[in-house]
This record gives structure tokens, sequence and C-alpha cells, in this order.
């Protein structure tokens, strides 16, 4: 890791921050983007005291250009680019006849052509050194659940783009590796600064874990790559759950699939959200559920004793 040039999209907040965070105290050189400048500078600040170099690029991913910018700053302050970490997300909490066409189509720019983007612009660099494009996708990627359309199908779209894209680049013989890190529910900031229709505090559906057993996951993944990896037990079960018996899925997620992604706290519909604009202040990458998220998860400790490609 310590020869590495990681850049990290979405690094603000959450996960994107708590990767960038453990890949300075490894040792490798931390490229942060995100729209929310107070969080970049944060991160910055926080690779810097670990010993390590970080540059911030404030990046909207939903721009081609903006991407272009970002990969061509990394390459001009470090020389080269050996992970892309695509990681930016945005979501709305509302079913799916209520949502609006530029709230879906938002969605959507940011989790599925964003990751397009990072791709086309960071290909050429990740060829020169046989690197590595990780996208931080979800378990949702393969399981549709009420109140999260929107999410769940541009994660969807998402992985089979670049479960295209890695046998084309294997074909080709490019040495790129394409690797998905499929997490369940992280306690970050996200749920605070969601959109949401449904007028109750947003939450991870539970078991919650904290960001940093995903971030270990990710740059486990940039030093030995994993074409999937699911990260906890509970992303485990789901994606064997949709394979053995989705009917069941259907059953239980009627059952739970609300009550379980909120609390019983009233949340204003029309709150202050990020989806188009992001909102002031460093956000940090814990969330507000920090007493009831574990810090470890055993299933991918031992998934990872036998990695596969």
């Amino acid at each position: 890791m310590q020869e590495q040039v990681i850049v990290v999209t979405g690094a603000s907040s959450g996960v994107g921050r708590a990767i960038a965070r453990a890949a300075g105290r490894r040792g490798a050189r931390v490229v942060v983007a995100a729209r929310g400048e107070d969080g970049l500078r944060a991160a910055v600040e926080e690779v810097e005291r670990a010993g390590s170099e970080a540059l911030a690029v404030p990046t909207d991913v939903t721009d081609p250009a903006q991407n272009e910018e970002l990969v061509r700053r990394a390459l001009e302050r470090f020389g080269r680019i050996d992970t892309f970490v695509a990681n930016a997300i945005v979501t709305v909490y509302a079913e799916a006849e209520h949502l609006e066409p530029a709230e879906l189509r938002r969605v959507v720019d940011v989790n599925f052509f964003g990751v397009a983007y990072a791709f086309w612009a960071s290909l050429p660099a990740l060829k020169e050194t046989r690197g590595t494009f990780l996208h931080v996708s979800s378990a949702l990627a393969y399981r549709g659940i009420p109140l999260q359309a929107a999410y769940c199908s541009s994660k969807a779209a998402a992985r089979t783009f670049l479960e295209s894209a890695r046998v084309e680049l294997q074909k080709h013989g490019t040495g790129v590796d394409v690797s998905l890190v499929l997490p369940g529910a992280i306690n970050t900031p996200q749920f605070d600064r969601d959109r949401q229709k449904i007028g109750k505090q947003p939450q991870p559906v539970p078991p919650i874990y904290q960001p940093e057993p995903y971030a270990d996951a990710v740059l486990h993944c940039a030093e030995s790559p994993i074409r999937e990896l699911p990260v906890s037990w509970g992303a485990q079960k789901l994606l064997w759950g949709q394979k053995l018996s989705p009917r069941t899925g259907d059953l239980i997620l009627r059952r739970t699939g609300w009550k379980n992604q909120h609390t019983d706290e009233h949340k204003p519909v029309g709150s202050p959200d990020n989806l188009f604009e992001t909102l002031p202040g460093d956000p940090g990458a814990h969330g507000r559920f920090d007493d009831r998220a574990r810090g470890s998860t055993l299933w991918t400790r031992l998934r990872l004793l036998v990695p596969k490609r």
C-alpha cells in the first residue's frame, strides 16, 4: 500500500473518508474527491497527520470533464494512479411511484454515470500501472428493496457495466483489475443527508457496521483484487437469499422492508438534503448510529483468509 497512489471519490464523508484515512495510515498517497469542500479539507488533514501526502480535488462525478480533471490533477501531483475507488453515492427514500423524474435521473447520474465516467477517465492511467478500478457497490446491486428503487437500480446498472468491462479488459490483456466491494449496512452520515419522502429518520438496515471494516476490505482489494467481495454477514445473507429464494425475500421485505429502514423519529419531508447540492460542514466518517454499529465483521475476516479473484 505504501507504494500506491489511490484516488477516492465520495471521500468527504462516510466510507470514502474512512478509506482515505486508512490508506494514508498505511503510507499510500491519496487523492480525495467530492462535492463537499469542508469534508475534503478535513480528509487531507487526516491523511497528512497520518504521515502521508494528500490532494483534494472538488469534483461532481456526474460531469465527465470533472472526472478527467480529477485524473489529470492526480497525475500532475503524483505521476501515477494505482487504484481508483469509485465510491460517491446519493439516494432518495421513496416508493417507486412517488419518485420524481429529476430525482431518479440524479441518482442514476451519480451512482451509475458517475462510475462510468470515472472508469473512462481513469482507464488510461490504470493501464499504465496495471492497476485496479474498484467500485464500492452494494449488496443491493443484486436485490431491490422497498423505498430504494432508484438506488438499487443504479447499483445494478453499475455492476453489470463493470462486469462487461472486466471481461473486455481481460480479453485484451490490459492487466487492469476490476473489483467490486458489496457492503451491507454502514453507519455513515448519509442517513442525515439523504432525501426522504417517508417522514421518518432514515437508518441502515440492521445489523449495522462502522465504516472502518469496509475501508479495510477496500484496501485489501486494492492490494489483492477480488472480483466481488461481500462485506458483512448481512450482505452475504442477502446475496444467498436472493439466489436461493427471491420470493422468500419478497415476503420478508413486505413485513420488514419499511420499518427496518427508519427509526421512530419524525423528520419533515423536505428537510435539507444533498441530492442536488452539497450541505455545508464536515460530516466525518461516522453517522448517528455509533451505539448500534459493530466495529468488525468476523464473516469477512474469514472470507479473506481464502481470497478469490
